[in-house]
């Protein structure tokens, strides 16, 4: 998609024309409607739902999300246990990011370089390196011990 639109200053240089912005506004809607612009959003559209189901699943699964699992790190519930679809999802992501909003909006702005200094929070002992996602949802996060097995890479001979 971005290589697609970095192209379209390309057909306005290639008609070599002064566009006015009426013109420049049905250029724009002719271009949304070509065959090959709708593909590309369709795709773009299936591949961000099948990337955030497939990170919701994880998460309330394993209680990771794609960038843990690759860290090898997990969230789990203070007691242990996984925190599931309502701690992982709901309260760790969905309440967090609308408390996010919420103060960010009220404070026309200046609340969200607050929530820009809480992942400091991960350097102060005391508080377990918890977050304040991690407060919402009553979750730590660790080491995975279970992914942390031996990874054997073969490279071929030439």
């Amino acid at each position: 998609m971005p290589i697609y639109i970095y192209s379209l200053p390309a057909l306005f240089e290639a008609r070599e024309e002064e566009y006015n912005s009426d013109e420049l506004t049905e250029f724009l809607l002719e271009w949304l409607t070509l065959p090959q612009t709708l593909t590309i959003i369709m795709i773009t559209i299936m591949a961000l739902i099948i990337f955030t189901a497939w990170q919701i699943s994880w998460m309330t699964k394993y209680g990771q999300s794609i960038g843990k699992r690759m860290l090898n790190i997990r969230v789990i519930r203070t007691n242990g246990d996984n925190p599931g679809f309502i701690r992982n999802v709901i309260l760790r992501e969905i309440v967090y990011q609308l408390i996010v909003v919420i103060i960010g909006t009220l404070t026309l702005g200046i609340g969200y370089f607050v929530f820009m200094l809480f992942p400091a929070m991960l350097f102060i002992n005391k508080w377990q390196r918890r977050t304040l996602q991690d407060f919402l949802a009553d979750t730590i996060v660790v080491k995975d011990k279970t992914s942390n097995k031996p990874v054997t890479v073969r490279i071929p001979k030439r």
